[in-house]
């Protein structure tokens, strides 16, 4: 009974309008216009730059080492041709989710910085592994990877309460943060997440990444994008990118392998070593997505 109260509570503030963020209106307008094949290049650039210090923003990202372009980009639109509007709209969106999530007050039981080094390194991850599959979902994989964890911070910034009962079951019988708001709460933060997804008009196959990332093979829309955040996920906590929650490594869903073999017959379990060599060569490259984060 007592779960079920507090599940209802979460919902209530979820699907309360007035008290969490709503997808910032520049990156829900950039995700609307490129799913759009026919939107006008000018009319995205013309979007995004309506905004000065994310047209700054936007910029000095593009113009890192990471894209490494021997000569500098000057506008938007120029960004939009050279990089194209879904590595555009990754950055766009980055960059909203966190002016969405600001810090609060600190925490013993939260890194903020951590918790989004995590978040933008399974991101790069999905998007490094979309990239080896050859899998056509490269324009949500990042955004996929980027939410994943999306209800941890909704819990710590709305529920502060019942997000420190779970911290403390984490720290006190040394569980997983997944484990320990079962047994707290009654709902986990993949839950509330993708009521996050639904509420912000996202694609529905990226709130149902978000729902069962842990558990991939439950994907009825696209189990390749869910198996890659799966993977992902893992390769980021292997290598000890940020913070999630707690300090453990899960096990790899093995019914992944089956799924990816469709695409790459010869991968299994023996591939981690290598994609994980993968990820560091992306997350070296990557800074100035980091410096977004501060």
């Amino acid at each position: 009974m007592e779960k079920e109260r507090i599940s209802e509570r979460l919902r209530g503030i979820v699907n309360n309008i007035s008290s969490i963020p709503t997808l910032p209106v520049i990156a829900s307008r950039v995700m609307e216009l490129i799913r759009n094949p026919r939107t006008p290049i000018q009319e995205i650039a013309s979007t995004i730059s309506s905004d000065q210090s994310l047209t700054s923003a936007v910029l000095k990202v593009v113009n890192s080492a990471y894209y490494g372009f021997p000569r500098q980009i000057s506008t938007v639109k120029h960004a939009l041709v050279i990089l194209g509007f879904n590595e555009i709209k990754n950055i766009v969106f980055t960059i909203s989710i966190l002016r969405s999530f600001p810090p609060k007050k600190n925490s013993p039981f939260f890194n903020h910085q951590a918790f989004w080094q995590h978040s933008l390194g399974c991101a790069l991850a999905s998007k490094m592994l979309a990239r080896f599959f050859r899998y056509r979902v490269t324009g949500k994989v990042f955004v996929a990877g980027l939410l994943h964890d999306i209800g941890k911070v909704f819990l710590n910034q709305y529920a502060r309460d019942l997000f420190e009962k779970v911290m403390q079951r984490v720290l006190s019988n040394n569980t997983s943060f997944y484990e320990a708001e079962k047994n707290v709460l009654g709902v986990t933060h993949a839950e509330i997440g993708g009521w996050l997804a639904y509420r912000w008009n996202l694609p529905q196959e990226i709130e149902e990444s978000i729902k069962v990332h842990h558990f991939p093979a439950r994907a009825k829309l696209n189990q390749g994008l869910c198996c890659v955040v799966h993977l992902a996920d893992f390769l980021v906590k292997m290598k000890k990118v940020g913070w999630s929650g707690d300090k453990e490594i899960p096990r790899v869903d093995t019914s992944i392998w089956k799924m990816l073999q469709s695409v790459r017959p010869d991968v299994d379990e023996t591939y981690l070593e290598y994609f994980a060599f993968l990820l560091e060569e992306e997350i070296n490259q990557a800074k100035p997505f980091f410096d977004i984060i501060g």
